[in-house]
């Protein structure tokens, strides 16, 4: 069960992400080791090397107002007026939004390339991880990021990795 099962039940609203990390690399990371990936996508800066690059789904959760009306409505006496009788309410439900991009993760900062709701974090932000079988949720302070992913262990490793070689002066 991954975690947007968990959280909303409903399977069909989930993406599956097809894999673009090379089988070699996600090996080298399986095995304990960081590989070093190359892309003209991202700017790095100075010693900043990639260890992982793969499609990711942000998801987010959008809470939604409509205003609804109950009630009758017919022609009125005057041509261009309407006559409306009834009650009307605010009705609020929340939907998940689905922001579809690269996700970088380098020995300085984790980089989500996106149209929209990308993010680029220092690693001093990062607060907590959570690894699904699809999925990891990453938390930089007050504000989760919940990434849909080809396999969430393997992000969750590099981070890991990553957080070890951080530690050592």
């Amino acid at each position: 069960m991954g975690l947007f099962d968990a959280l909303f039940g409903n399977r069909n609203q989930i993406p599956t992400v097809t894999t673009i990390l090379p089988d070699a690399a996600r090996q080298e990371i399986i095995a304990g080791r960081l590989p070093i990936l190359n892309t003209d996508k991202l700017f790095l800066k100075r010693g900043e090397k990639i260890h992982f690059i793969d499609k990711a789904v942000n998801l987010e959760e959008k809470t939604v107002k409509q205003y609804r009306h109950y009630g009758h409505s017919s022609p009125g006496l005057f041509e261009g007026t309407r006559w409306s009788s009834g009650r009307g309410k605010t009705v609020e439900y929340t939907e998940l939004v689905q922001h579809r991009g690269i996700l970088y993760i380098t020995n300085q900062r984790i980089v989500f390339q996106a149209t929209k709701w990308g993010f680029d974090k220092t690693y001093r932000y990062l607060t907590a991880i959570t690894p699904y079988s699809n999925a990891c949720e990453m938390q930089f302070g007050n504000k989760s990021y919940c990434m849909i992913v080809a396999d969430g262990s393997v992000v969750n490793q590099v981070l890991q990795l990553i957080k070890q070689r951080r530690q050592i002066p």
